[in-house]
């Protein structure tokens, strides 16, 4: 063992370079959606997160994260991601910058204005920009969060359900603003975690 070296070897020129390190969030759930769709106050619902909330879109210029704390589950991070649109899989509205966070989160949540006159169309557009920015981004399991309930009557919010139900299985309705049915999500999500844990597991 060399302590006290008196013999060395002479070192090999050093080198330069320029490192452009790209973060990606690590979160359990990710919000995506069109911009205004509710991702923001249903953050500050479901977590102690305090986003910046106004009623125009492209509010959130960043993702922003929460923490979905229950006694009986393991706590989660959820993932506010900014809203997009249409060609956000090729860069559009800054849609790379948004996209690269969904693709460690285990839950997506696609939040969906209800009230929307194009709400089928809302919800095409962001799953096929999911899945041209990542094909496995298709197969994410997720949850359709139908939100702003309270802008719509029982009876057309029943049909929109019924109607998206033939080809979204997993749909839960809520009211951001109003707080109906944010316990029932809270519990789907903790649920859903729970099974991919288990199988995980098996």
């Amino acid at each position: 063992i060399n302590r006290a070296p008196r013999m060395a070897t002479a070192g090999a020129p050093g080198e330069a370079r320029w490192l452009r390190i790209e973060l990606k969030l690590i979160a359990d759930v990710g919000l995506v959606g069109l911009p205004n769709a509710g991702k923001s106050t249903l953050l500050s619902k479901l977590s102690a997160a305090n986003p910046r909330i106004a009623p125009y879109p492209f509010t959130t210029l960043e993702p922003q994260l929460g923490v979905l704390q229950s006694p009986d589950y393991p706590p989660c991070i959820i993932a506010d991601i900014p809203g997009l649109i249409a060609g956000a899989h090729a860069g559009v509205g800054l849609g790379h910058t948004f996209l690269r966070h969904v693709e460690r989160t285990r839950i997506l949540l696609h939040i969906a204005d209800c009230s929307s006159e194009t709400l089928a169309a809302d919800i095409t557009t962001i799953e096929r920009e999911l899945a041209l920015y990542k094909k496995e981004l298709a197969g994410r399991r997720k949850i359709l969060v139908l939100n702003k309930t309270d802008l719509l009557d029982t009876e057309e919010l029943a049909e929109k359900t019924r109607q998206l139900a033939e080809t979204h299985g997993d749909i839960v309705a809520i009211s951001g603003a109003c707080g109906d049915g944010i316990d029932d999500l809270k519990q789907r999500i903790f649920t859903c975690l729970a099974t991919m844990n288990e199988r995980k597991g098996q």
